[in-house]
């Protein structure tokens, strides 16, 4: 069984369970496949999944959908996703989105880059999928606006 079709299996009981929302996370990464197997996990949350494939396209979709979470790669064209993160961060109209920096890149420079820019959590990858469910359903459960 490959990895997508893993993804698109029905969860055991005790494991993560999806919900119908209105709510919409924004996936920020250059990478097409990577975009397209954190939708297909993201999309058991049963919110809106929606993406980006650089800084600069993801602050205008920050803008405009006003997502609940945003998973943003941290190297990236035109815009890093540390800088994205401070922006979404520093305005008082968008500080309340949870940012999780998702990088391949897992020394201590990256992780003190992510802590500086203020995101919410950091990932390396591979991502353990149960756990960045987890992290993404904690923080759709948090009502903040």
């Amino acid at each position: 069984m490959d990895l997508k079709d893993r993804l698109l299996q029905p969860e055991r009981p005790g494991g993560f369970k999806p919900r119908e929302s209105s709510e919409k996370i924004l996936i920020v990464d250059d990478a097409d496949m990577v975009l397209k197997l954190e939708e297909i996990l993201l999309k058991r949350t049963g919110c809106e999944v929606i993406k980006a494939r650089n800084g600069i396209e993801a602050l205008k979709r920050v803008q405009e959908e006003r997502p609940r979470v945003v998973l943003l790669d941290i190297i990236m064209p035109e815009m890093n996703g540390d800088v994205v993160c401070k922006f979404i961060k520093s305005n008082p109209a968008l500080k309340d989105i949870s940012v999780i920096i998702v990088t391949s890149r897992g020394d201590e420079e990256t992780r003190d880059r992510c802590a500086r820019s203020g995101c919410d959590s950091y990932f390396t990858k591979p991502i353990e999928h149960q756990k960045l469910l987890e992290a993404v359903q904690g923080y759709l459960s948090v009502k903040n606006y």
